[in-house]
């Protein structure tokens, strides 16, 4: 009787550290989902809304990016500077930058939007700085496309 009730007790024991052992496990230090959502140009200022996932179980402080986007294998513009932000666990922010384009990204986007190309591929990639886990990489590759109704703006 006694063996029979210290059997039981034991495979009870195993089961529940079983079943823990099988459990969630939370994602740490894993890198931002980067996406581009619109980008824009007015001649002067090229400005790019991007979205950061968090894919993390833990929020994400974001002190800095440095990214680079290219287009046909020509690099577009690069940015690299301060974000501060915080991104909950498995959330998205969405984060604006401006800057200054260069002839050859006017020329580039003008001919999209004309209709003389019909999409452009492009890389994003670049490095996000994090509180915690200091440097995470990223890349996307997609096509840039003229946003239809909206005359400057891409996606």
């Amino acid at each position: 009787m006694i063996i029979r009730k210290h059997l039981t007790l034991g495979l009870l024991i195993l089961a529940v550290m079983l079943l823990v052992a099988c459990g969630a496990k939370i994602v740490r230090g894993a890198a931002p989902i980067v996406r581009m959502n619109d980008l824009s140009h007015d001649g002067e200022t090229i400005t790019l809304l991007l979205s950061m996932r968090n894919i993390n179980g833990v929020e994400l402080v974001v002190q800095r990016i440095d990214f680079s986007l290219s287009v046909e294998n020509e690099t577009l513009f690069t940015y690299n500077g301060p974000v501060d932000t915080t991104i909950v666990a498995n959330g998205t922010e969405t984060w604006s930058v401006d800057v200054e384009e260069s002839e050859a990204s006017e020329k580039l986007l003008d001919s999209l939007q004309q209709g003389e190309v019909k999409s452009l591929p492009y890389s994003l990639e670049g490095t996000v700085h994090s509180v915690e886990d200091g440097k995470l990489h990223f890349q996307h590759e997609g096509h840039i496309y003229p946003v239809p109704g909206r005359p400057g703006h891409f996606r």
